[in-house]
């Protein structure tokens, strides 16, 4: 029976935290030439030892129930004539309930593929990082580096690397953002740069509708492109579209509420970006939006991501963070505590515009904004101070708001 693997890593204050990856089951198939019963069922007293470039596995033959210790010394290459090949099965901790794909693929048991075997990559691991485990992209897939005495039942001399499947990507997204929230959202020690933004990147792109599964298999180029399109501007009618369809409200809530302040930032700047028109297809055929009607759905998505955060116990911080993080790259820029002021006042700015004075639903709506963005805020709001300036000449100056933070430094 397989035990959960935990992991432990430093924290953001410098204290030992303990991450629980849930179960991982191996399932290895060797075939040898010369050997009799090539196929082994392997258990417990499996050791893969990959210090020397190769991959040597030593194990229990339960086929036949001895109880005795049967050795095989398999190395990959011509010199033992084996050839191994094997497959990593992941069920996620309890903790971590992924959102569903988009569209939905409901797995039947919890356990799913999460990788297969990369002898090549894997006999390259060892020397570059130290730690329990390691997340890291290559080739524009995700690869996980595993130290061998955190699995149960398979003891490892060094790292074994497994590259990520599509199965099993969007739990690992939200393991790893549940892990950020528990981290108070700063970066993971064992989550290299380039993958944190690699899960920035699709985990922007799930809470958009877009089916995360799907766009990861097309690769990591395709996945940067698509993101930055979406968050260049004047896409926000579009995604805002996207998130208040009735029929995708559960799965929408369900990224949303989860998103990591590194792409929940881009998320709100991108709804707070000047409207455009736009036209989507729909079942009845082609539905146009003009600027006014793109403004209203923004604002709704806006109300609508806010509210679904403010139910959590750690939704103030959230949406700190996210506000901080309202540029194209969710990166948190120094004068933090300016970037909110800054941030806050476009967000509020955006919702303050009455698009119709007699439109009761959008008033109500802007004023639900009001209320919930004054509770999450309400650490830094009062820290933040605005006046008008005006720039350019006499006869046709420009209102400008000069902003000025005067709270702890927060960087």
């Amino acid at each position: 029976k397989a035990q959960s693997l935990t992991a432990d890593y430093t924290a953001y204050d410098g204290s030992v935290r303990t991450v629980d990856f849930g179960k991982l089951s191996l399932d290895l198939s060797a075939k040898a030439w010369g050997f009799a019963g090539a196929s082994l069922m392997l258990a417990r007293d499996l050791t893969l030892d990959q210090a020397t470039g190769y991959t040597s596995l030593s194990g229990i033959d339960i086929a036949e129930r001895s109880g005795d210790l049967a050795k095989f010394d398999l190395f990959v290459g011509a010199q033992a004539g084996c050839k191994l090949s094997g497959q990593l099965f992941w069920c996620p901790p309890p903790g971590v309930v992924p959102p569903a794909p988009i569209p939905n693929r409901a797995f039947d048991s919890q356990w799913r593929p999460l990788a297969k075997l990369d002898m090549e990559v894997a006999a390259a691991v060892g020397a570059s990082f130290s730690g329990n485990l390691k997340l890291r992209i290559e080739g524009g897939r995700f690869l996980l580096s595993l130290k061998g005495s955190l699995v149960w039942g398979v003891g490892f001399k060094g790292y074994m690397t497994f590259e990520v499947g599509y199965e099993s990507v969007i739990a690992l997204l939200e393991l790893v953002r549940k892990e950020m929230a528990a981290n108070r959202y700063q970066d993971l020690d064992w989550v290299d740069g380039e993958a944190l933004a690699y899960v920035r990147n699709l985990s922007f792109l799930g809470a958009v509708g877009v089916d995360v599964a799907f766009v990861y298999v097309r690769g990591y180029a395709v996945v940067k492109e698509i993101y930055g399109q979406l968050t260049d501007g004047g896409r926000g009618g579009l995604i805002a579209y996207k998130l208040v369809q009735n029929r995708t409200q559960r799965v929408m809530e369900d990224w949303v509420r989860n998103l990591q302040p590194q792409a929940f930032g881009p998320l709100l700047l991108a709804l707070s970006s000047a409207p455009k028109s736009f036209s989507v297809t729909e079942e009845q055929g082609v539905r146009s939006f003009n600027e006014t009607q793109a403004h209203l759905l923004q604002q709704q998505a806006i109300e609508r991501c806010v509210g679904w955060i403010s139910r959590k116990s750690d939704a103030c911080q959230q949406f700190e963070e996210a506000v901080i993080c309202m540029n194209r790259d969710g990166t948190r820029p120094i004068s933090a505590g300016l970037a909110y002021c800054k941030n806050k006042a476009r967000l509020d700015l955006f919702m303050a515009e009455q698009i119709d004075a007699f439109d009761r639903v959008s008033n109500e709506r802007r004023a639900r904004y009001r209320q919930c963005v004054s509770t999450l805020g309400a650490r830094l709001n009062g820290y933040c101070e605005y006046s008008k300036a005006y720039a350019g000449p006499a006869f046709a100056p420009v209102e400008e708001i000069k902003t000025i933070y005067k709270g702890p430094n927060i960087d």
